[in-house]
């Protein structure tokens, strides 16, 4: 057993809690990417979404507590800068094999991890109503993360 933000006693095999540990795997994997090499901008842009992430872990943990709610803003702010670094890249032509260097391939496992927390998301809402655009947020983080992976790197 485990305890959650709110005081709840819940099991280790709770839905909660294995989204709650997959954040967090999201979290660390996020945490190499920044710390390879690449962009400021990127590393900054990165570890604002450590701190949602952290923020919806501790969401999942204690959905009433109106401190981890998402609003529009989170989404809008990662969709908004998926699409300016879109606007970088020519029109893909082919599939996208993961692993053209070590940083592609790091982001594609976290791209990857990404879509398993949404996938547990989703499932942890049908147990206890969780915060619709953190969900959104979520989807919107693979999309950011895929984009993230074509970029040109020195």
């Amino acid at each position: 057993m485990t305890t959650l933000l709110n005081g709840q006693r819940v099991s280790k095999n709770d839905i909660l809690i294995h989204f709650i540990g997959t954040a967090d795997e999201l979290n660390s994997h996020l945490g190499l990417v920044k710390a390879l090499p690449g962009g400021d901008d990127t590393r900054m842009f990165i570890e604002e979404i450590q701190k949602n992430l952290m923020k919806l872990m501790s969401h999942a943990s204690d959905s009433k507590n109106d401190k981890y709610i998402f609003t529009e803003k989170e989404p809008a702010g990662l969709e908004k800068e998926t699409e300016r670094l879109k606007s970088l890249l020519p029109a893909p032509t082919e599939f996208v094999l993961p692993g053209r260097d070590a940083v592609d391939a790091q982001i594609h496992i976290a791209r990857t991890v990404a879509r398993r927390a949404e996938r547990l998301f989703a499932a942890a809402n049908e147990k206890l109503p969780l915060c619709p655009n953190a969900g959104v947020y979520l989807n919107k983080l693979s999309g950011y993360l895929f984009v993230l992976s074509q970029l040109p790197r020195n």
